[in-house]
């Protein structure tokens, strides 16, 4: 069974291959921590585990032309403070750097405001979705943050693709603000813009009450409806994670706590199984 992790913001400057290995240790770690006693009968299947990243799109030297390098003399730089300065400079007297850097990215808008990167990233997902999959068989995606929009985005605009299973982590999908720019980029002809994806048997949204991302997590199942909500809906589960801090506000919206909550484990498990059916 094939189990797709995506990422959220923030993650341009990431190393894919260091990013894959700790999130699989985590996700593997919570599925550990949901092993029913005595052996056999709660063992899984053997898991195939995938990493849909996206990050490197989003790097700021990913277009940026290849210097010039030589031996001459240095030229000193001029111009005006960077947003490195300021939050240096903020931090000193603050020490609130993080906080501000958190509240002056806007990776939601780039990804809605322009169609070529969003197409490519969601090409990422669907990448590790369909690359060597054995014909018949289904996915889980476990998406965390940002990478819920995109794994979001990705299934409503492609029924077809094999994901029969959907973990949202940390989501930030039943927002207001997040949702009304979900629901403008959905298709004008359906009656719900916002459907559950038609492809998912199963869809848990595990959220965290000190993680600021997830508010409005209690809307999400009737922000994206199914046909029949009495047999298919999205389930809302609370996770029990680190508390915020003044000095860490963002501190509850880490996707490695998530990955490897027991409530991630258990959501996993079941949905293996379900695919496995």
């Amino acid at each position: 069974m094939r189990v797709v992790l995506i990422h959220g913001r923030a993650a341009a400057m990431a190393i894919p291959e260091i990013m894959a290995r700790d999130w699989e240790a985590a996700l593997r770690f919570g599925l550990e921590r949901t092993a029913p006693p005595g052996g056999r009968a709660g063992r899984l299947p053997d898991l195939d585990v995938r990493f849909a990243s996206y990050g490197s799109i989003w790097r700021p030297d990913e277009r940026q032309p290849l210097p010039a390098i030589d031996f001459g003399p240095a030229v000193p730089e001029w111009g005006l403070p960077s947003l490195g300065d300021l939050s240096m400079w903020v931090d000193e007297h603050l020490g609130v750097a993080g906080t501000l850097l958190e509240l002056l990215l806007h990776d939601v808008d780039d990804y809605y405001a322009e169609p070529d990167l969003r197409r490519l990233t969601n090409d990422r997902l669907v990448d590790a979705v369909r690359s060597g999959l054995p014909a018949g068989e289904q996915v889980v995606v476990v998406a965390f943050s940002m990478g819920t929009l995109v794994a979001y985005d990705t299934l409503r605009a492609d029924p077809k693709l094999p994901v029969g299973a959907l973990i949202t982590c940390g989501s930030p999908l039943a927002m207001p603000s997040i949702y009304r720019r979900v629901e403008a980029t959905g298709s004008s002809r359906a009656r719900v813009r916002t459907p559950f994806p038609s492809q998912l048997r199963l869809w848990v949204n595990v959220w965290t009450k000190d993680d600021p991302a997830t508010a409005g997590h209690h809307d999400v199942a009737a922000r994206f409806p199914a046909p029949d909500p009495a047999t298919q809906h999205v389930q809302d589960l609370e996770t029990w994670g680190r508390s915020a801090t003044p000095t860490s506000p963002f501190g509850a919206h880490d996707a490695l706590d998530y990955l490897s909550s027991r409530t991630v484990g258990a959501a996993v498990r079941a949905a293996v199984r379900a695919l496995a059916l």
